[in-house]
């Protein structure tokens, strides 16, 4: 009888606190066969005991048939989100490691279930390693580190969010034949950088007629306005993973004025000694910038009425200042007519060639600057050598300016 209670106790004392049935394990008590003493109290406990017990962790992973796990345990754990959990009643685990009686080699558990009336606390990490997500549990009583589930990772699939595309253009107004900046530097993308910029310049139908790309910040470039119609600058931005966008806030359409522009002038002239004539004038306008220009004119003069002169030739240089939609000018002129004059005084003053003094003012009232337009405009003139004889020399005309 007492070899059987000898044998009983041998037995019991050799199993601890599991029972083994059918190969799974049925664990009631804990901290009588402790991976690790003292019992942890706190994360610093349990990363010293991690740090301690390196082979033994190791070795007991391998046991485990989970080998290839403990690389990814050990270069993960020293930066693991470490949590408090409760284990209660019922609940698995795959496996635990354990030592009898706390001594001697790494032993596994496997299947385990916990059959204690209370639950008893533990500490959690995650590992992720093969696309798996492996929970480990920890007791805080033995130490005895455990797998309590594995999971599949499901990929996050991450969308790429398209950039921002902004855009400014300058100058504005130019001259055809010139180069914009374009500048989409203030472009962005919320998940990434843009990698590429393409700007463009495209005609009334839509085709390309000059196209270049920038793959370097700032992400500026310049292009050629061409002569003749209305066109339309455009940028496209890619990002660092290829997604292509653009905005209205990237296109703008631009329109080339052309620096020489044709005009002619018609108006009635007023010559003080008295005589009257119609003046009809063409030329060439060239534009030094926005706001100043060059004219050159050639025009016939008219005699229709008065006692002095007769028809006359003229030619003039004028430089003229534009502001809104007015402008103001002068210059210099030559003036040939032929004078009969009774007066020979007169006849002197107006007979032949002439160098004339001019002044000139005016406002546009109809059509825009870059396009055809008229304007009203108002000019004195008299002849340079002859100021003392304004009386005589001095002409006033009233006209229309065409530009071409």
């Amino acid at each position: 009888m007492k070899k059987i209670f000898a044998a009983l106790f041998m037995a019991v004392l050799l199993i601890c606190e599991t029972s083994i049935a059918m190969g799974a394990t049925t664990l009631r008590q804990l901290g009588r066969s402790p991976f690790y003493k003292p019992p942890l109290h706190t994360v610093a406990d349990l990363r010293k005991m991690v740090d301690l017990s390196g082979p033994a962790l190791q070795k007991g992973f391998e046991q485990a048939g989970y080998f290839e796990l403990y690389p990814a345990f050990a270069s993960q754990f020293p930066t693991a989100i470490i949590d408090e959990i409760e284990i209660g009643q019922g609940e698995s685990l795959l496996w635990m490691l354990y030592r009898k009686n706390g001594r001697g080699p790494v032993r596994v558990a496997k299947e385990v279930t916990w059959a204690g009336e209370a639950p008893f606390k533990a500490f959690r990490m995650y590992l992720q390693a093969n696309r798996k997500r492996y929970e480990i549990v920890v007791p805080y009583i033995c130490g005895n580190l455990a797998l309590r589930a594995i999971s599949d990772i499901v990929p996050v699939v991450e969308v790429n969010k398209e950039p921002v595309c902004r855009m400014a253009v300058a100058p504005e107004p130019i001259f055809c034949g010139e180069r914009v900046n374009v500048d989409a530097s203030a472009s962005s993308d919320s998940d990434g950088s843009i990698s590429s910029v393409m700007i463009s310049m495209v005609d009334a139908e839509g085709k390309v007629v000059e196209e270049k790309s920038i793959t370097r910040p700032p992400f500026t470039g310049a292009l050629t306005v061409p002569c003749g119609g209305t066109y339309t600058v455009r940028a496209k931005v890619t990002d660092d993973r290829g997604a292509v966008a653009t905005s209205a806030a990237c296109s703008r359409k631009v329109s080339g004025r052309q620096r020489i522009v044709p005009v002619a002038a018609v108006g009635f002239m007023h010559l003080l000694d008295p005589a009257n004539f119609i003046t009809a004038r063409g030329g060439l306008e060239y534009w030094l910038n926005e706001n100043v220009s060059l004219m050159g004119m050639l025009g016939y003069n008219f005699h229709v009425d008065g006692n002095q002169g007769d028809d006359a030739f003229s030619a003039d240089l004028l430089v003229q200042y534009h502001f809104s939609r007015y402008f103001v000018g002068g210059g210099i002129g030559w003036w040939n007519m032929d004078d009969d004059s009774y007066d020979l005084h007169q006849r002197e003053i107006l007979d032949g060639n002439n160098l004339d003094l001019i002044l000139q003012a005016g406002a546009r009232v109809y059509g825009e600057a870059d396009a055809f337009n008229v304007s009203l405009f108002g000019e004195a003139r008299t002849f340079a050598d002859s100021l003392d004889e304004l009386d005589i020399s001095s002409r006033f005309t009233a006209g229309l300016l065409f530009r071409f």
